[in-house]
């Protein structure tokens, strides 16, 4: 598992003087063209956040498709084993660990119960209750 944690990004040094042009900057230089009154600065930033985010993404989907896992499945299995022994939480907890929505939390639960990567148990402390 240690792979789906593991990224490497190589940085390619140019020349002095010269400078790898991207999609971003020609469409930076379309505003400037088309409205020269708009500040778009903060769109070169913005966008290649974007970008990146998607690069990721992407990457980190590769890793996890042996798996048969999504980012959202990792997501969730790393919550529980962030939690350490016995990797067990409330549906309540696991949802506040991830940020989700209780109704995302339960299809998440759902799914990763049919691939059989977690299962729901009675709470020990509490009988109305279960872990996760």
């Amino acid at each position: 598992m240690s792979s789906i944690l593991t990224y490497s990004f190589s940085l390619q040094l140019k020349p002095e003087g010269t400078v790898k042009r991207d999609r971003v900057d020609q469409v930076l230089e379309q505003w400037e063209e088309e409205r020269p009154d708009l500040d778009v600065s903060s769109m070169e930033i913005g966008s290649r956040i974007l970008r990146l985010s998607k690069h990721i993404r992407n990457h980190m989907k590769d890793a996890l498709a042996p798996f048969q896992l999504d980012p959202w499945g990792f997501d969730v299995l790393a919550a529980l084993r962030r939690e350490g022994e016995p990797f067990a939480m409330s549906p309540t907890e696991l949802r506040r660990a991830a940020i989700l929505t209780s109704g995302a939390m339960t299809n998440r639960i759902d799914r990763l119960e049919h691939l059989g990567l977690v299962e729901r148990v009675p709470d020990p402390e509490d009988r109305r209750g279960v872990k996760v």
